[in-house]
């Protein structure tokens, strides 16, 4: 993680490189793989002192809006995780049910709507995972 061409983006957008984003960006980037709020805020506050908990969802709110982080609901419970975005493109993803593997996708279902369909519609956006078993995970049942 370059933390330079980070605080570029934000400033492009209007935003700063606070110290809230600072530590919350370099607790992603040394916890690498999927963290949710609470464990994000716990390891930010162990290893940089104490941050409220609002602050860190707030950020990672942004953060997720700047396209900077991935956010998925990887137990399909309502419980975001989120870590550094690795692809630039729009992309979705596909979660194992039993590990949490997730896995980008770079398939939309808004691409393949119609201009009839979402008429009188701006600034689109969606939200898609797909959850099932992966080929690991089947190997440990015997499927």
């Amino acid at each position: 993680m370059d933390l330079s061409s980070l605080k570029q983006q934000l400033a492009a957008k209007g935003y700063k490189m606070t110290r809230p984003r600072r530590v919350i960006l370099e607790a992603l980037a040394r916890k690498p793989g999927w963290v949710t709020a609470k464990d994000l805020h716990k390891e930010v506050c162990n290893h940089s002192g104490h941050i409220d908990f609002s602050t860190v969802c707030r950020n990672l709110d942004t953060l997720t809006g700047m396209e900077i982080l991935c956010r998925v609901d990887r137990d399909n419970n309502g419980i975001f995780a989120y870590c550094l975005r690795e692809m630039e493109e729009h992309h979705h993803h596909l979660i194992c049910r039993c590990c949490g593997k997730t896995s980008p996708m770079d398939f939309c279902p808004l691409s393949q709507l119609s201009l009839v369909q979402t008429e009188g519609y701006s600034e689109l956006e969606c939200r898609f995972e797909v959850y099932g078993i992966c080929h690991d995970c089947q190997a440990k049942q015997g499927n």
